[in-house]
């Protein structure tokens, strides 16, 4: 048997093998890009071939994981990447809903001297100024902020963990927008085993886009996205190391930052018990979360757990 090399037959989506230096150590990158889901589901569809180098035909965890832990069997997991509708992504929905009703959007506002329209200023008309007028006008100066989130999590990692981390992403991106800024997502599965690292970029949402809370839902809620899809790629990559036994770890958000380059300033999302996410109170998964990523000075940290809260509550009615 030889190795896959899918990136011959897929090089808009795989990259060959190249070595890197990450924070002084050297890595192999195996890596992968997709356009969003529809391009994620049509390499699948095309079936990249699996590394029987040093996996086990009969013990692939993308097809023998169990229900309970890895979700719907693979080539379900497959085709939902292209349903329009579930009833998790129905629940998931009407708290987004219930978020929207309950913010207001935030504008900032500045005075300026105008020749028409607004109030008289006493001092300017008695000056003779040609601006004799006082106006607010809608400060429109935009303002940029990406989120960068990691689709691996532990194996201990629990659904509620992850629904609750979703929330609190789309929470976020509602609280930034209201505040002005335009914000971008990337997402990314990286995970990492000895000298070996297995990387996919994820286009979730880009500056001025609208965002698309299926596309979220999926990749960031369906345990299946990272515990069968995403599997699929880690067994469909030329490494060489002892990857079954336990799939890798997750990398670590130090060394994520440093090897893809991310912007200092980037929200990073890491894997719930990273943030504090417990996948008990969403309230205080919120919280929690804020304060591990030191946004309290750009929002208000609590009103928005509170309307959180408030949304869920709208599943158990």
């Amino acid at each position: 048997m030889a190795y896959p090399r899918n990136y011959i037959k897929f090089p808009e989506n795989c990259y060959e093998p190249k070595k890197v230096e990450v924070r002084g150590e050297p890595y192999t990158i195996y890596g992968y890009k997709f356009r969003g889901l529809n391009d994620f589901y049509d390499f699948l569809k095309r079936n990249p071939k699996v590394n029987y180098e040093v996996w086990n035909r009969n013990g692939l965890s993308s097809e023998t994981g169990s229900h309970d832990f890895a979700g719907i069997p693979y080539d379900k997991a497959v085709e939902k990447l292209m349903h329009d509708m579930d009833p998790g992504y129905q629940e998931y929905l009407s708290v987004q809903k219930a978020m929207h009703a309950q913010a207001a959007k935030t504008h900032e506002y500045k005075n300026i001297k105008t020749i028409a329209g607004g109030v008289i200023d006493p001092v300017a008309y008695t000056t003779s100024s040609p601006t004799i007028y006082r106006a607010s006008r809608l400060v429109t100066k935009p303002k940029f902020i990406t989120i960068d989130t990691q689709v691996a999590y532990y194996w201990g990692t629990s659904k509620s963990q992850v629904f609750n981390r979703a929330l609190i992403i789309t929470n976020l991106i509602r609280a930034l927008e209201r505040q002005g800024y335009s914000v971008d997502v990337n997402s990314f599965m990286v995970a990492e085993k000895y000298d070996e690292v297995i990387q996919a970029i994820f286009e979730i949402k880009q500056h001025g886009g609208r965002t698309n809370y299926q596309t979220l839902y999926k990749s960031l809620v369906d345990v299946e996205f990272f515990r069968r899809l995403c599997f699929r790629l880690m067994e469909s990559s030329d490494v060489r190391e002892d990857w079954p036994d336990g799939y890798g770890h997750t990398a670590s958000e130090g060394f994520v930052r440093n090897l893809l380059h991310l912007k200092k300033e980037d929200i990073y999302f890491d894997q719930p018990s990273e943030m504090g996410i417990r996948g008990k109170d969403v309230g205080q998964d919120f919280i929690n979360a804020m304060k591990h990523l030191n946004l309290e000075n750009k929002i208000d940290v609590e009103k928005e757990a509170s309307i959180l809260r408030q949304s869920v509550k709208v599943l158990k009615k």
